[in-house]
């Protein structure tokens, strides 16, 4: 079974950004150490998935701002139904 690559032409992504990488260091570091950001180039950029069950453990258990975790909650909700959130990091 092969797995094919397709070009994408489009990418919609919600306003505003949902968390920072290079500043919200310990999310960073939960994503890292739970293997989400291995998708990333060595930027940091790229496509990332993260499982509803995961964010909502970081929001439990990440020591991050206020306004992080409000976005994550938002996040989770939106998506919950999808089981991950898909985000576009650049």
């Amino acid at each position: 079974m092969s797995v094919r690559a397709y070009r994408i032409t489009k990418i919609e992504y919600e306003t505003p950004d949902s968390f920072n990488l290079w500043h919200d260091d310990e999310l960073m570091e939960f994503l890292e150490k739970n293997d989400y950001l291995s998708a990333l180039n060595l930027d940091s950029c790229g496509i990332l998935e993260i499982p509803i069950e995961a964010l909502q453990e970081a929001v439990d258990t990440v020591s991050m701002p206020e306004e992080t975790k409000a976005n994550l909650r938002k996040d989770i909700e939106l998506c919950s139904e999808k089981g991950c959130v898909t985000y576009y990091c650049f």
